[in-house]
């Protein structure tokens, strides 16, 4: 052994190759942390002065390649001045243009998330190979800021302007064989293959079969583009890049311009430009809030990793061929398992079938699909309308319509049927799950897997925790959700989970604004200058008028004291006017033909509205803000302090990617934390005659009266 440290160890793999292993033996992921960059720094050196190197493979003995750097560092960029913090930055820059400059060939072998700075270190090797599982992605605009250590220089000259642009400015995810596709991945291959697969590459690259120099030259120069394509490429997707941001975070704005101002430059100049676009950033108002809610990800990351229990899903089962019953069997699917949809009608499988390939055929046409891959995918799912399918499956997930009956008949169905080490779980958004399991012969492999519509693009899973799930069901539940790449967050048995629950609380704040009077167009148009991508109105109508009454009475039945609304509600008068939202065409708003997915407004709600009104009340947009508010953060609060999701972090993480959340405001723990907790408490009492769902809880009472906060919560957990 080369070197043995506590996170980065060197080996011998033979033959003049060495294997540079990130292994974080403090912590079940890896990050760069300023100890972990002196390390990796002291390991390059090493290496340098190795006699009769020939290559070196950098691989990780976590799940994850890299998760990033680290938060703590994060936030010592916000704190410092720009000069420093320009100097600071050219430390891990310096270190990674040296693993560059190695006069042997380099490869990167990386499973699991490559994130971030952990993804930047591997634009910096010459080869990358992938496992079919492996994502990859530079998240910082998400966080208000730009790549720092080369991502913005890097990857352009690797995979081209355009889909640069893409990645870079929304963030996203880039999965193995959009990678592959690109350019970006030399090889992908299976899991259990990859080290494997990459010490065979790196063997051929040191027998001079590939030409690594002509790789690292093209990194080094311009993009070998005229400046007039360059500014065209940059300029046609601002629009598109604003309109995705939102005003709140400028800093996907800002990379479009580090992009441009880089593109024609040799790296070196290039380098300094995105230092310099990433200092201004680092000094704006939402990094911190940002910061914290990248703090907030790794916590909840962590959590997930100490509980979950890696299985190889090859096989599974979705009952329902409905809205989400075809979007879970997509999903699976696209990360290459098989699947058996079942539905009790033809046509509804038919019609899933069609809708499936409608919508890969749109992400080939948009060059983030192959073809040859759209046909792979639809041929892993299997229709079928026997339950004896599920014979062979590892996990089946029932989604079925929100009708505890329904739903309990169906899964002791598919019981009788399956294996019998399999996973069964509900999709339920709102049922109480041990309620369902009692018909159940083994209710200990039974739990709720909750998705969020669209399941696409929502990156949320509630992993839901019934009271016999086992230890070892809900580790797999939280490896599988983890497979269908989103972000799972265990809680706990109760109705409506914690973000439905939540979500109801901010819902109800508005009915009781429109029952004082208040324009409902008038409190959207405020939440979403907030910061939310939809007012209240136009949730409601997204989610279903019936579908979110339904849910309303469950949660008033369950906390009758508190989330009960006294009368008629806008909702039961919608409802009962067959206003259903965007699925009848009329809700709050109307969905005519070239009205959009937001819908225009009705000039006809308010008299069908006007009886309900019980005083008409004066109003200032400050207070419709904090009376939308103030609910959620309490009820958020509550949740916690019975116990039913783990810690602030995760319910911050799950606010933002289960209800929309403003991200650049950081969470609602991390907003009560930054008001001060006295300061909320005193500021309910303003509004406490208006009901119950306007008193904090005991918890929140407690620690504002003894001076702490939240963050206490989460350094304990650190610790």
């Amino acid at each position: 052994m080369l070197m043995q440290g506590q996170f980065v160890r060197v080996v011998s793999v033979g033959s003049g190759l060495y294997e540079l292993v990130f292994d974080n033996r403090h912590d079940s992921i890896n990050t760069l942390s300023q100890s972990c960059i002196d390390e990796f720094g002291d390991a390059i050196m090493l290496l340098r002065d190795v006699e009769n190197l020939r290559g070196v493979m950098i691989t990780s003995d976590h799940e994850d390649f890299i998760l990033g750097g680290d938060a703590a560092e994060f936030d010592r960029h916000v704190r410092i001045a720009k000069h420093e913090l320009i100097a600071l930055l050219e430390e891990m820059k310096s270190w990674l243009s040296r693993l560059e400059q190695l006069p042997v060939p380099t490869v990167v072998a990386i499973a699991g998330d490559a994130s971030g700075g952990g993804f930047e270190l591997a634009l910096a090797c010459d080869y990358r190979v992938l496992s079919t599982n492996a994502r990859v992605r530079l998240p910082h605009v998400r966080r208000g800021l730009i790549p720092a250590w080369g991502g913005s220089v890097r990857l352009p000259r690797l995979v081209g302007l355009d889909s640069a642009i893409d990645w870079i400015c929304t963030g996203r995810y880039v999965a193995a064989e959009e990678a592959l596709r690109t350019g970006l991945a030399s090889v992908v291959v299976s899991s259990s293959h990859l080290r494997e697969a990459a010490l065979d590459l790196l063997g051929r690259c040191a027998e001079g079969e590939f030409d690594c120099h002509s790789l690292r030259q093209r990194k080094q120069q311009a993009l070998p583009m005229s400046k007039l394509a360059i500014t065209l490429a940059v300029e046609s997707a601002r629009g598109r890049v604003a309109r995705i941001a939102g005003k709140h975070n400028p800093a996907a704005v800002q990379a479009l311009d580090v992009l441009l101002e880089q593109a024609p430059l040799a790296a070196e100049q290039a380098m300094a430009v995105e230092a310099r676009y990433y200092a201004e950033l680092a000094s704006s108002e939402i990094t911190p809030a940002l910061t914290a809610l990248f703090r907030s990800e790794l916590q909840t990351k962590r959590r997930a990793q100490a509980e979950l229990k890696r299985f190889d899903f090859r096989c599974v089962g979705v009952l329902g061929a409905g809205v989400m019953g075809r979007a879970i069997a997509a999903q699976a699917a696209l990360n290459t398992m098989r699947v058996v949809m079942m539905d009790a009608k033809d046509r509804q499988l038919v019609d899933a079938l069609e809708e499936t390939s409608s919508r890969l055929s749109r992400k080939v046409e948009q060059k983030k699909l192959a073809a040859e891959e759209r046909v792979r995918i639809l041929m892993r799912i299997r229709p079928t309308l026997c339950h004896q399918e599920f014979a062979g499956v590892d996990l089946a997930i029932e989604a079925v319509i929100e009708d505890p009956g329904v739903k309990a008949s169906a899964l002791a169905m598919i019981e009788k049927h399956l294996p019998e080490n399999a996973i069964l779980a509900t999709n339920t958004s709102a049922i109480p799950v041990s309620g369902l399991a009692r018909g159940l012969k083994r209710p200990e492999q039974f739990c709720g897997i909750h998705f969020f519509n669209p399941v696409s693009t929502k990156p949320l899973v509630e992993v839901v925790r019934a009271a016999k799930t086992s230890d070892e069901t809900l580790g797999r539940a939280l490896g599988f959700a983890i497979a269908m790449g989103k972000t799972p967050v265990v809680v706990r048995d109760c109705p409506g989970f914690f973000v439905n629950r939540v979500l109801h609380s901010y819902l109800q704040a508005f009915l009781f604004l429109l029952r004082d009077g208040v324009d409902p167009y008038r409190v959207d148009r405020l939440m979403e200058e907030y910061g939310w991508s939809l007012g209240p109105a136009r949730t409601l109508d997204k989610l279903g008028i019936d579908t979110s009454l339904n849910a309303s009475r469950m949660l008033a039945a369950a906390y009758p004291e508190r989330l009960s609304f006294p009368g008629e509600s806008a909702l039961d008068r919608l409802r009962a006017l067959r206003r259903l939202g965007r699925k009848s065409g009329l809700g709050f708003y109307r969905y005519a033909k070239g009205a959009g997915y937001k819908g225009l407004p009705d000039l006809g709600l308010a008299a069908e509205l006007e009886d309900l009104v019980v005083r008409q009340q004066e109003v200032s947009d400050r207070e419709i803000v904090e009376r939308m508010m103030i609910p959620l953060k309490i009820e958020a609060a509550r949740v916690l302090e019975e116990g039913n999701i783990g810690s602030p972090a995760e319910a911050d993480i799950a606010l933002v990617l289960g209800v929309g959340y403003p991200a650049f405001r950081g969470g609602a723990f991390y907003a009560l934390d930054r008001e001060g907790l006295g300061r909320f408490v005193a500021r309910c009492q303003k509004y406490s005659e208006l009901g119950p769902i306007y008193l904090p809880g005991l918890q929140l009472r407690e620690w504002a009266s003894a001076g702490r906060s939240y963050r206490e919560w989460e350094a304990r957990d650190e610790a």
